[in-house]
């Protein structure tokens, strides 16, 4: 081989380093969110009605969506050359997860007292969504803490590693930010009127929740640079809500 075939051979590799991290544009990273967001409304909506609701196609829908959709962004990290450094484990991920989750079921458990423990009417709305999730003395509750654990995990895996980083580069941090937790918000909008109650109206625990903590788990992703200790943090709060009920019967 000539040295200048070497070279060429060279720039080529170079090139195509240079392609898998070029910067998403803004029509692509809107398309990319729009579809993550409409997916996951679809999902969410056929998952808390009424046919679905505490039956396992409620959680069997969602695996097999956000699973398709992690599928994806795992596929698109690695093609990126992103894939290691955001999704490989260090030491204190774990302790950094759990100690967010734990704060935020703290905060969860503040608002539930202010604004929805009895005798308030707005209890309605915190009784629907325990009331989604199944009898909570049911055999094998445990076996479903786990699934709803690894739904978490998966949905944190495809907002913040796939959402909030194609919003990133086209919009800034502070406006992908803002973007990827109402977009998240957006997705469970059809929970809003599922779980609503005639008495007091659509029900906005789970969005106004969602796009809350979207804050702090696209915030902390950030400010790692990285997946797993942002995945700990949804996966164990969502996990400890499902566990240890805020609200009983």
């Amino acid at each position: 081989m000539s040295v200048s075939e070497a070279d060429d051979d060279e720039l080529s590799d170079e090139d195509e380093e240079d392609t898998s991290s070029e910067p998403t544009s803004k029509r692509e990273a809107l398309f990319i969110a729009g579809g993550v967001t409409i997916t996951s409304a679809l999902a969410v909506g056929f998952a808390f009605s009424d046919e679905a609701a505490g039956t396992p196609f409620m959680l069997g829908a969602l695996v097999l969506v956000y699973g398709a959709l992690a599928a994806f962004t795992v596929w698109r990290l690695r093609a990126r050359g992103e894939l290691d450094e955001q999704l490989r484990p260090r030491g204190g991920d774990l302790t950094v997860g759990a100690v967010v989750a734990a704060v935020l079921y703290g905060v969860a458990t503040g608002v539930h007292l202010l604004v929805t423990s009895p005798p308030s009417p707005r209890a309605a709305w915190i009784m629907q969504v325990y009331a989604t999730l199944g009898d909570p003395a049911a055999e094998g509750r445990h076996l479903v803490g786990g699934v709803v654990f690894v739904v978490a995990a998966l949905e944190e895996l495809v907002w913040r590693g796939l959402v909030q980083r194609v919003l990133l580069s086209p919009f800034g941090w502070l406006r992908a930010w803002l973007l990827q937790a109402a977009l998240f918000g957006v997705a469970h909008l059809p929970t809003m009127f599922l779980l609503g109650d005639p008495r007091v109206g659509p029900n906005p625990l789970l969005v106004a929740a969602g796009v809350a903590y979207s804050l702090v788990w696209g915030r902390l992703a950030m400010r790692m640079d990285r997946l797993p200790p942002a995945m700990f943090a949804h996966a164990l709060f969502t996990w400890g809500v499902f566990e240890f009920p805020i609200w009983r019967p």
